[in-house]
C-alpha cells in the first residue's frame, strides 16, 4: 500500500527561501536609490546593471526553491507557491525600479542615436541639394560660355588638333623616358639589393663559422674533461678494487688461518680423547667379539625360527657395539 504522503514542517521548509524579509529591505535600501543620471554615466549604469542581475538571480533562486519544495504534494506546493509570489513580489518592484533605470538608459542612448542619424541625414540632403544647386548653375554658365565661345573653338580646332598632336608626341616621349628612368632605378635597386644580400650572406657565414668554430672548442674541451673524468673514475675503482682484493686475500688467510687451527684443536682433542679411552674400548671389543663367537646350538625344528630371531638379534648387536667403539674413537 502506497503511503499518504506527509509533509514535512512547514516553517522548516520555508525557511530554505532565500533572501529573507530582512536582506530583501535590506537590498532595497541599497538598490532603490539607485539612478542613472543621463546616457554618459557609464559607472551608473554598471551599477545598476549588477544590481538588477544579482536582484534577478535572487529571484530565480526563489523560483529554483519553490519547485524543489513543491515537487513532493499539492498543498505543500501551494504553501511553496505562496511563499515564493510573496518574496517576488517584495523583490518585483525593486527589480522594476533597477530595469526601468536601465531601459530609460538605453532609450535615451537610442534617443540621441536617432537625434545623430536624422541630423546627419538632413546635413546629407541639404549639401547634396547645395551641390546640385551649384552644379546646374555652373551647368547653365558652363553652357552660356560654350555657346559664345562655339564660333572661336570651331576656328581653333584644326590648331588645337595640331598641337594635340605635338602634345601626344611629346607625351609618349616624356613617358618613354620616364619609363627609361624607372627601368634604370629598378636595375640599380636590384643590384643594391644583391649587394645587401651578399654582403649579408658573408657576415652570416662568418657568424656561423665563428659559433662552428665556438662550439668546436666547447666541445674538444668537453671531451677532455669528460677524458679526465673517465680517467679519475677509472683510477679511483681501480685503486678501490685493489683495496677490496687486498682485504678479501687478508680476511681469507685469516680465515684460513683460523680453520686451520681450528681443526687441528679438534683433530688433537679427538685424538686425547680417543688415547684416553683406548682402555675402554679394548674392553668393549672384547665384549662385541664376545658376542660374536657366540654359536647357536642346533634346535628342533619348532625352534628354528626362534634360533633365528636370536642369532639376528646377536648380529645387530655386534654391530651396535662395533659402532658406539667406533663413536668413542670418533671415527663416525
Amino acid at each position: 500500500m502506497t503511503a499518504i504522503f506527509a509533509p514535512p514542517d512547514t516553517a522548516t521548509q520555508l525557511a530554505r527561501f532565500s533572501p529573507t524579509d530582512t536582506a530583501i529591505a535590506e537590498l532595497g535600501k541599497e538598490y532603490l536609490p539607485l539612478h542613472i543620471a543621463d546616457v554618459s554615466d557609464r559607472a551608473g549604469f554598471e551599477l545598476v546593471h549588477r544590481a538588477r542581475m544579482n536582484v534577478r538571480a535572487k529571484r530565480c533562486e526563489v523560483e529554483k526553491v519553490r519547485k524543489e519544495l513543491k515537487a513532493d504534494a499539492l498543498k505543500y506546493g501551494q504553501e511553496v507557491d505562496g511563499e515564493a509570489r510573496r518574496i517576488k513580489a517584495l523583490l518585483e518592484p525593486i527589480e522594476s525600479h533597477l530595469q526601468a533605470e536601465e531601459e530609460k538608459h538605453e532609450a535615451e542612448k537610442e534617443a540621441i542615436r536617432n537625434a545623430a542619424r536624422l541630423k546627419a541625414e538632413a546635413e546629407e540632403k541639404a549639401k547634396a541639394e547645395a551641390e546640385a544647386a551649384r552644379a546646374k548653375a555652373e551647368h547653365d554658365a558652363e553652357v552660356e560660355r560654350l555657346r559664345i565661345e562655339r564660333e572661336a573653338l570651331e576656328a581653333e580646332r584644326a590648331a588645337i588638333e595640331a598641337e594635340q598632336a605635338k602634345i601626344d608626341t611629346a607625351r609618349a616621349e616624356v613617358e618613354a623616358e620616364r619609363q627609361r628612368l624607372a627601368d634604370i632605378e629598378e636595375a640599380r635597386q636590384r643590384e643594391i639589393e644583391t649587394q645587401r644580400r651578399a654582403a649579408a650572406a658573408a657576415e652570416q657565414a662568418k657568424i656561423d663559422t665563428a659559433r662552428a668554430e665556438v662550439e668546436a672548442e666547447r666541445q674538444r674541451l668537453a671531451d677532455i674533461e669528460e677524458a679526465r673524468q673517465r680517467e679519475i673514475e677509472t683510477q679511483r675503482r681501480a685503486a678501490a678494487a685493489a683495496e677490496q682484493a687486498k682485504v678479501d686475500t687478508e680476511n681469507r688467510i685469516a680465515r684460513q688461518a683460523a680453520e686451520a687451527k681450528a681443526y687441528a684443536e679438534a683433530e688433537e682433542a679427538a685424538r686425547i680423547k680417543a688415547e684416553a679411552l683406548r682402555p675402554d674400548r679394548v674392553k668393549l671389543a672384547a665384549v662385541a667379539s664376545a658376542v660374536s663367537a657366540i654359536e647357536i646350538p642346533e634346535v628342533s625344528e619348532e625352534a628354528e625360527k626362534a634360533a633365528g630371531d636370536v642369532t639376528e638379534v646377536l648380529s645387530n648387536a655386534y654391530v651396535k657395539i662395533t659402532a658406539i667403539i667406533a663413536d668413542m674413537a670418533g671415527l663416525n
